[in-house]
């Protein structure tokens, strides 16, 4: 049903990293108001997958793959760029938010706090998966792909 051997590659991952790109600033969002939710990682795989599926015309495997790994990197910038933006809140306006996402795993590092960047991350990579398995249940793709 959803699985197309013709998609375009090219405009398929345009696709995905603008939809990932939107879904990090909802994820950025809901973590200035100090949540981490399930929404987050449903809307950042709604916005990769969905993405390259609409400038894709259609999605492949190699599709799949291409938007699974922008997901992965997404849920990690997602999750570096709510940290940076509470440094530089932090800061009240002394660090760019630039300067902070460049040195926020350095900041982490000197208060001791780095683990708690990892686990929000491995959380973050879970709520992601949850999303993604319930969002590709609900349109059917697991038939697709255990069919091929």
């Amino acid at each position: 049903m959803f699985l197309d051997d013709d998609d375009n590659k090219v405009t398929g991952t345009i696709g995905a990293l603008v939809g990932a790109a939107i879904a990090i600033g909802i994820w950025c969002l809901i973590g200035m108001l100090g949540k981490i939710a399930f929404i987050g990682g449903f809307f950042l795989c709604i916005g990769a997958f969905g993405g390259y599926l609409l400038l894709g015309k259609g999605i492949s495997k190699t599709g799949l793959i291409i938007s699974g790994v922008i997901v992965l990197i997404s849920v990690y910038l997602a999750t570096r760029l709510n940290y940076s933006i509470a440094l530089c809140r932090a800061m009240d306006g002394e660090l760019t938010l630039g300067e902070s996402f460049r040195s926020v795993m350095t900041m982490l590092a000197l208060i001791g706090e780095k683990g708690s960047f990892y686990k929000d991350l491995v959380f973050g990579y879970l709520i992601t998966l949850g999303g993604g398995a319930y969002l590709m249940y609900k349109v059917g793709m697991f038939d697709d792909i255990l069919d091929r």
